[in-house]
């Protein structure tokens, strides 16, 4: 089962996707992409976004099963 969110942007995309690039490799999660699109893998998560305009698509493709969306949701919004 897949979920996707979204997330309105309030700063430049690139600046943003820096900063959540910085996080993921904080945190020993692999993050490849830019300003425009890109993906993550990470502690059994699996995850793309689509950035158009101000708003960030968030698409949770695969997740460990005992870890709730609401986690995965709440954490990832930290980083963007």
């Amino acid at each position: 089962m897949s979920k996707s969110f979204e997330v309105k942007l309030h700063s430049d995309p690139d600046a943003v996707i820096e900063k959540a690039r910085l996080a993921a490799r904080e945190h020993g999660v692999d993050f490849k992409g830019d300003g425009q699109t890109g993906h993550f893998t990470g502690h059994g998560i699996e995850g793309s976004y689509l950035i158009f305009e101000d708003i960030l698509s968030i698409q949770i493709a695969k997740k460990p099963f005992i870890m709730p969306w609401s986690l995965i949701e709440s954490s990832l919004r930290k980083y963007f």
